[in-house]
């Protein structure tokens, strides 16, 4: 818990807030864009989730590589000596940010859509703003994992960005059953609120979440046995 609070107060800064409303300008331009294309708001909300979890993504990626790159992973060490303690703590603060975000967008992008069109259900609303969470969360995941496994913020970022965007896009197509298991692939599908013919929405969260749950895993148990300057 230490680690955690830590971190969320690490948080606390004008690069945090950039972010905040990056995102809630990002899905806002989206919105107003979704008119003109015979759309609702809640459409562009929904088309811009997976930008906004994947911005996210980058974010967990730098800070849990920046941490070696920079050094400032052994004063958390000497002050944590769990190392499970620094892991798990920056994992949460990371989920917690992304979660705030996720919120923090739905909320201003809800109470603004009157003025680009029809206003969504509170209900649709819940549903979309609880899928944008829910993906932020999957691809920091995947951020975090990536970060702690290459130590490097150029590496993790490639890394991340590369499969999330061309990489997974190249594979789609070729086959329903791979398309399927590409957990980026089913993220964005979940955000749109569009499954793949016979997947549920329990059966989406897992192909989604699980193999990046399984890397960050991996990451943990690396970082148990290897020395920081390995």
């Amino acid at each position: 818990m230490k680690s955690y609070r830590a971190e969320l107060i690490r948080f606390v800064n004008r690069s945090s807030a950039a972010m905040i409303l990056l995102c809630v300008g990002a899905t806002l331009f989206s919105m107003s864009n979704a008119g003109p294309q015979h759309q609702t708001p809640l459409w562009g909300f929904r088309q811009m989730s997976i930008l906004t979890a994947t911005l996210l993504m980058g974010r967990a990626a730098v800070l849990a590589s920046g941490d070696f790159s920079s050094g400032t992973i052994r004063a958390w060490l000497i002050s944590r000596p769990n190392r499970a303690e620094v892991f798990s703590g920056k994992l949460a603060a990371s989920l917690s940010f992304a979660v705030i975000t996720s919120a923090a967008t739905s909320l201003s992008c809800y109470a603004l859509s009157g003025t680009m069109g029809a206003v969504p259900s509170v209900g649709a609303m819940l549903v979309a703003a609880g899928q944008l969470a829910f993906a932020a969360g999957v691809l920091t995941f995947f951020g975090h994992a990536a970060g702690v496994l290459t130590r490097s913020i150029p590496v993790a970022l490639t890394l991340t960005l590369v499969w999330i965007l061309p990489a997974e896009k190249g594979l789609q197509g070729h086959s329903g059953g791979l398309d399927a298991w590409l957990p980026g692939n089913v993220t964005q599908d979940i955000t749109r609120n569009q499954l793949q013919h016979g997947m549920t929405p329990l059966g989406a969260a897992l192909h989604a979440a699980l193999p990046f749950i399984v890397l960050d895993a991996v990451a943990l148990a690396l970082f148990l046995r290897r020395d920081v300057n390995s």
